[in-house]
């Protein structure tokens, strides 16, 4: 990946926005990951020659993260002065997300972020375990020796990556989601199967925006992913179906907590 240097300007941070999406919070605001110097947060193109794929991958990142707000307008101009693009590429970055279930359109009125519910997380996380199981099962099938190895340096590549809390450095809690996001693509890339893939990672990251804006993780402080992660791959790679679908099991188990606090603001989010 090419590094992109620090920005300044329009792109330093957003402000964060009620869920009506049109008047600012007068406090807290975000920094964007455009923002963000390390290599492995970058965007997988030269946003110099690439513009328009690096604004997707930075306003994709962004959305997921909450720097703009669930039903917040997404203003073409506006985009174009905090990401320090011309607007074609912000137009372009937008269709590019406009099928991931992160964007809703309006007719006449253009794009939003895409809104929130308890219904809507609900089935996003029924769905979402379900598509996991079935590319990993899939990828148990079908993967081959260079998925496995692919799979190995990916997991060795996570174990570099300290897990960071919201309540840490970003770009290095940034780090963190990017090592796992792609360590679970890696396991279940095995799949062959570039539907069930693209499926999942829309799942994901609208998934792990819920995390992001709603979830109290004091019950993940503790918790020793890279130990986990460790035993999901070593069954995978001794090809042991039953261990491999308990481990899954307490893998999604063990985050019930998350979901539950979830749950929870959701519920005081829509009201009585």
């Amino acid at each position: 990946m090419t590094s992109v240097p620090p920005r300044t300007g329009a792109g330093a941070s957003a402000p964060r926005r009620s869920s009506s999406g049109d008047k600012d919070r007068p406090a807290d605001r975000i920094v964007s990951v455009s923002r963000f110097a390390d290599p492995l947060v970058q965007p997988p193109v030269d946003p110099a020659r690439h513009p328009s794929q690096a604004t997707a991958y930075w306003l994709w990142r962004d959305i997921i993260r909450g720097v703009f707000q669930p039903n917040e307008r997404l203003k073409v101009e506006h985009l174009s002065q905090f990401y320090d693009v011309g607007q074609s590429p912000v137009r372009e970055a937008i269709l590019t997300l406009s099928t991931s279930g992160l964007l809703t359109h309006e007719h006449l009125k253009g794009y939003r972020v895409a809104g929130v519910s308890l219904a809507d997380y609900r089935d996003l996380l029924d769905i979402y375990q379900r598509v996991y199981r079935l590319a990993l099962d899939m990828a148990f099938e079908r993967g081959d020796a260079a998925w496995e190895e692919r799979v190995i340096i990916q997991f060795h590549r996570s174990l570099r990556v300290q897990k960071v809390l919201p309540d840490g450095d970003p770009e290095r809690r940034e780090m963190w989601q990017i090592a796992y996001i792609n360590l679970h693509r890696s396991l279940l890339a095995g799949c062959r199967s570039p539907i069930l893939e693209a499926q999942f990672a829309d799942l994901g990251g609208r998934l792990e925006r819920y995390v992001n804006l709603y979830a109290d993780l004091e019950s993940d402080r503790l918790r020793d992913h890279h130990a986990e992660h460790r035993a999901i791959v070593d069954a995978l790679m001794d090809r042991d179906v039953k261990r491999l679908t308990g481990l899954v099991d307490t893998f999604f188990e063990t985050t019930q907590p998350v979901h539950n606090s979830i749950k929870a603001a959701l519920r005081k989010l829509e009201g009585p």
